[in-house]
């Protein structure tokens, strides 16, 4: 039997060290990294190689999640400058953001979305209409094929306004979108949508205010507010349509779009414009409606309408359509959208 000095003697095991392996840098072992990193700047890959390189769109078998079409799939947030004329006849290069989707066929993979860039880039140099978003729709759809495809540019489009009564302008800038979808049988459909800010004095109010003022003396501001109209519509096939033409319908119908460039002469004119024009929310719809329906190269068409309210604490909505079958309705809830 061993002594308990004897046990002490014993000499302990020390564990051998573990070495980390390094991948892409040195580590504190001193390791040497296992891949070697570069970047060849001055290899030029020719055909040959080209059609070498992996292609996730001729896979076989490697659908994951069910196997079924998908309606659209495609890109979002693209942008590049595109040009526009004017009805001035000046060229005004703006800067878009694409949205560009197919439908996808089960059996397949995916889609080679970088030809929808590709081909945007092909147009880059045309003066964009809605013609050109054909084109481009068209020529998309044939690169990548599917059954259907569609096409969004969203702009910021300037146009130079004038003062009331000083002579001076300044620019408006529209929110505006140019769409246009293209269906299993080839159809083509354009559709353009436009933000017009405005503002809307009550007619209730204007009453009140002038009855406080006769009978009593009082001196009474009628209430208004900053208001939004989303028009969105469809051109009708062959017609030609432009931004401005439908930017000229909601002046018509509104008459009190906000102000760019005030001194005090255009203010008291505003305020006179306004009194000429009260409206209710649904005067507005009524209004916009009348301007549109009237033009033969709209085929369809939905309003909406958003009073911003200075008298309530929530804001006045309304929504009105042309009432093609098949077509838009009055079905828009998010009137959140429309803050201005």
């Amino acid at each position: 039997m061993n002594s308990p000095l004897q046990i002490l003697a014993v000499p302990l095991q020390m564990p051998l060290k573990t070495f980390k392996k390094a991948y892409l840098f040195p580590n504190t072992d001193s390791l040497i990294p296992i891949i070697t990193r570069g970047y060849d700047a001055n290899f030029k890959p020719d055909d040959a190689y080209r059609a070498t390189l992996p292609d996730m769109t001729e896979t076989v078998g490697a659908v994951e999640g069910a196997n079924v079409a998908i309606q659209q799939v495609g890109i979002h947030g693209f942008k590049l400058p595109l040009r526009f004329t004017a009805q001035t006849g000046e060229t005004l290069t703006l800067e878009a953001k694409v949205t560009g989707t197919v439908s996808l066929e089960a059996d397949s993979k995916g889609i080679n979305m970088s030809r929808i860039v590709r081909t945007f880039y092909t147009h880059k140099d045309e003066t964009f209409t809605l013609e050109t978003l054909t084109g481009i729709l068209r020529d998309y759809h044939t690169q990548i094929g599917g059954f259907q495809a569609r096409l969004r540019v969203a702009v910021s489009y300037p146009m130079l306004v004038p003062s009331l009564r000083s002579g001076l302008e300044g620019y408006q800038f529209y929110s505006a979108t140019f769409e246009g979808t293209l269906d299993s049988s080839g159809r083509v459909r354009r559709f353009v949508e436009l933000d017009f800010v405005y503002s809307s004095a009550c007619p209730c109010s204007a009453e009140l205010a002038e009855h406080a003022r006769d009978v009593r003396g009082a001196y009474a501001i009628p209430h208004s507010q900053r208001s939004k109209a989303r028009v969105k519509l469809e051109v009708a096939a062959g017609a030609t349509l432009t931004l401005e033409d439908v930017i000229l319908h909601c002046r018509n119908a509104l008459h009190t779009e906000t102000q760019v460039m005030v001194k005090r002469e255009d203010e008291q004119a505003f305020a006179e414009l306004n009194g000429a024009y009260p409206k209710f929310v649904e005067d507005a719809a009524r209004l916009v409606f009348e301007q549109l329906q009237a033009d033969g190269r709209i085929r369809d068409f939905q309003v909406v309408c958003s009073h911003l309210e200075s008298l309530h604490s929530h804001d006045a909505v309304s929504v009105i359509c042309k009432g093609v079958a098949g077509g838009y309705s009055a079905d828009f809830t998010d009137f959140g959208q429309l803050t201005c």
